[in-house]
């Protein structure tokens, strides 16, 4: 099945289109790297439900001994 598919885009492919992996051009779109404000870890960790000292305290989900 698959041969068949490769056989047919073959046979419809002409020399002067090239080959295209998406229908339109892509480009990667950036944005400058700027430090902002962050949280210090008393704000991200003010609506923890559990906490260990500066880290969220979550459930084993790997079956990790403590």
């Amino acid at each position: 099945m698959i041969v068949d598919a490769v056989a047919t885009v073959t046979e419809v492919a002409t020399p002067d289109v090239p080959a295209t992996s998406h229908p339109i051009a892509l480009g990667t779109v950036t944005r400058p790297d700027v430090v902002g404000r962050t949280l210090t870890p008393e704000e991200a960790l003010s609506g923890a439900p559990e906490r260990d000292g500066d880290f969220f305290k979550v459930t084993s989900i790997l079956g990790e001994e403590q």
